[in-house]
């Protein structure tokens, strides 16, 4: 009975190199993993929950045409906060030349909650210049 249970290797074993190799770069932040991950899963959940209420509201007086319509400007609601929050641009859009205009599909560059966003801010509190297309004022002055 005196024996000791065995030891679980569930860590694999590191070399030296490896090892601080993974200190030196740990992976995503907490952040990251909150704004990227995260939060794209209670807030998709918040949508149905949205959705599921607009349904039960419209079905008890049994009016198809208004849940049509509230239906869909709520799923348009929800698209564009999404797009708000994490849209990111394919290779091929965020290499268009001129500068970006919103439209009804895509209200801005790049979402809030993505690292293209908080590079450029992080950019800003450097003190690094801003993307900038057409003249400069100081030519001018």
């Amino acid at each position: 009975m005196g024996g000791s249970l065995p030891r679980p290797s569930s860590f694999p074993k590191l070399s030296g190199t490896a090892r601080t190799a993974a200190i030196e770069e740990p992976g995503a932040s907490w952040r990251e993993y909150l704004y990227l991950s995260l939060a794209k899963a209670w807030v998709l959940l918040g949508f149905g929950v949205v959705d599921a209420w607009i349904i039960s509201a419209w079905l008890q007086p049994p009016n198809v045409l208004a849940l049509g319509l509230t239906l869909a400007g709520a799923f348009y609601l929800e698209f564009l906060l999404f797009r708000y929050l994490w849209y990111r641009p394919g290779p091929d859009e965020s290499a268009s030349t001129g500068p970006f205009r919103p439209s009804w599909t895509r209200p801005v560059r790049f979402g809030r909650w993505t690292p293209e966003t908080w590079r450029l801010r992080d950019a800003r509190a450097r003190g690094e210049p801003a993307e900038h297309h057409g003249p400069d004022p100081s030519e001018f002055l």
